[in-house]
């Protein structure tokens, strides 16, 4: 408010030549509301006085500011909260340290201290052919027909990209890393159960006196990791998994406690299920990445949003399907994300109200041109 921003210059002005803005005004010279959480001795509590002189502060003209009664008081509130925002500088500048903390160790913490590394290189040991394949995918021949297979290298790629992309508010963004992150571990816990079982029958023989190891390469694959997001190495988890899955399989048609038939049907199964989730990731990341969709946002739901943004969602939903209202209003949330938003209560009500599904026939277009 013009009026306002005057009467602040004005009251900053005065508190400058006289010294007075470093110093809280005694508690018993004017009437104030106190509370517990006050960044002020005596207690001054700046929200619930600017709720008590909510009239003068929205009054535009400044002539009836200054001949009510309350206008020392009126004077006291800019001048703390001009206080506040100096606190709250030097809070920033010392980055939260103590005051036993020198300045000049402060910054040097702040500024110098370096990102963290890994003391050597990430990799995984890989025994068999199948998980080999999982880990690196495969492309089709020049020359052939077909479709490729996308590995673990690229998958993580393709989720390390949705997972900035939660950075821009972007909620499919979410529901992919929310999905990819269950069907992984839903996956991990399904080949562990699996590979207990298997090591259960190799266990039985053991108490008839025979002593059967779990097959392993002489020697084993070394491939190196290097993943920059933490969904990367969620994926060569279920591929190290998947790895050792296959080893207890092909101990059990060595040891003949399965049949070819029988192994070959158990890790193509299972086989299947992980490339289910890397394509599902993979198109994902198509779609998202593409630069009608790359700018998406929560606000694109809003009633103000403009014609652009109203496309952006009529396409997502007809591409992805509606998002659940939870992952939508923030109550489930990936495991790891980059989106770092504070809202507001009005701001969360409008995100449990606003319709997930766009209903404009004219904008279906929008996502045809997409595909």
């Amino acid at each position: 408010m013009a009026t306002r921003s005057n009467s602040t210059r004005t009251t900053k002005k005065a508190a400058s030549e006289t010294g007075e803005a470093t110093t809280p005004a005694p508690a018993a010279t004017l009437p104030f509301p106190v509370t517990s959480a006050s960044p002020f001795g005596d207690g001054y509590d700046i929200e619930g006085e600017r709720n008590a002189l909510k009239d003068l502060i929205e009054e535009d003209d400044f002539d009836k500011v200054t001949v009510d009664p309350r206008y020392q008081r009126y004077l006291e509130l800019e001048r703390r909260e001009a206080l506040l925002k100096q606190m709250q500088n030097a809070h920033r500048h010392r980055d939260g340290a103590e005051p036993e903390v020198p300045q000049a160790e402060a910054n040097k913490v702040n500024f110098t201290l370096g990102r963290l590394t890994d003391e050597e290189e990430d990799s995984m040991a890989l025994h068999t052919r199948e998980s080999a394949r999982l880990f690196m995918g495969r492309v089709v021949e020049p020359g052939r027909q077909g479709y490729g297979q996308s590995g673990a290298k690229k998958v993580g790629a393709a989720l390390r990209a949705i997972w900035y992309l939660s950075a821009n508010d972007n909620p499919y963004a979410d529901f992919c890393l929310i999905e990819a992150s269950g069907r992984i571990s839903q996956r991990v816990q399904e080949l562990e159960q699996l590979i207990a079982e298997g090591e259960r029958r190799l266990s039985q023989l053991k108490r008839r006196g025979l002593n059967f190891s779990v097959l392993k390469a002489d020697p084993p694959v070394t491939v190196n990791l290097g993943f920059k997001s933490p969904y990367g190495y969620s994926v060569v988890n279920l591929v190290s998994t998947f790895d050792f899955y296959a080893r207890v399989v092909k101990t059990l048609v060595r040891k003949d406690l399965l049949s070819d038939k029988e192994g070959y049907a158990h890790i193509y199964t299972q086989t299947r299920a992980c490339r289910s989730i890397f394509e599902r990731v993979i198109w994902f990341q198509r779609y998202l990445m593409k630069e009608e969709l790359r700018t998406m946002a929560r606000a694109d739901w809003l009633p103000s949003a403009e014609e652009n943004a109203r496309k952006r969602v009529q396409a997502a939903v007809t591409l992805f399907g509606e998002l659940p209202r939870e992952v939508f209003n923030g109550s489930i949330v990936p495991r790891h994300t980059r989106r770092r938003l504070d809202l507001s209560e009005q701001e969360l009500r409008l995100l449990d109200e606003v319709p997930l599904a766009g209903a404009e026939p004219q904008l279906e277009a929008a996502a045809e041109a997409l595909v």
